[in-house]
């Protein structure tokens, strides 16, 4: 068997969506994470959320500053909701030996993007002013039909179902 050698650039190990992440010591804690479809009943619709990654710093990277830039995309690859800048030098760990890589994991948590419409999506990541990843998800409009599955929305919130949707209000 042979053994493969590491890619020696700042790459994405993964990025993905989650309901919730959070970096602490050097760790990427996530919740309800790598979700590629949620619902809502109704649009526009607010959502909150997290992107993370877990970024590969190759030994030559080290000690230097990098940018990430987080955007949204619509089907049509059309910028939305703005857009999330943050920068990390990443230092040697200790007992690293020469030629070492590291890892580098971000969170971002985003608490209340707006839908307009039901579609396609993409979350991308740019690094150091190059597009390295991106995470496509669906947006689909929800019904309530009795008995019918429905799409989890993220936060594990799913929308209330009305029992008897064509009922008269009283």
């Amino acid at each position: 068997m042979t053994e493969q050698a590491l890619p020696t650039d700042l790459h994405a190990e993964s990025f993905f969506t989650a309901d919730y992440a959070v970096v602490e010591n050097g760790k990427l804690y996530i919740s309800g994470g790598a979700w590629n479809r949620i619902g809502h009943p109704s649009f526009p619709a607010v959502q909150a959320f997290a992107v993370a990654a877990i970024l590969h710093i190759p030994w030559r990277a080290h000690g230097q500053n990098h940018g990430f830039v987080i955007w949204f995309e619509d089907a049509d690859g059309q910028n939305i909701a703005g857009r999330v800048e943050g920068s990390f030098q990443a230092a040697v760990p200790p007992g690293a030996l020469p030629g070492d890589y590291s890892v580098a994991p971000v969170a971002v948590n985003i608490n209340a993007f707006v839908f307009q419409r039901p579609g396609d999506y993409a979350a991308v990541l740019s690094l150091d002013g190059t597009e390295i990843s991106r995470w496509r998800f669906r947006v689909a409009q929800t019904f309530g039909i009795p008995g019918a599955p429905t799409l989890p929305v993220a936060g594990g919130v799913s929308p209330p179902m009305d029992p008897t949707p064509d009922a008269p209000a009283e």
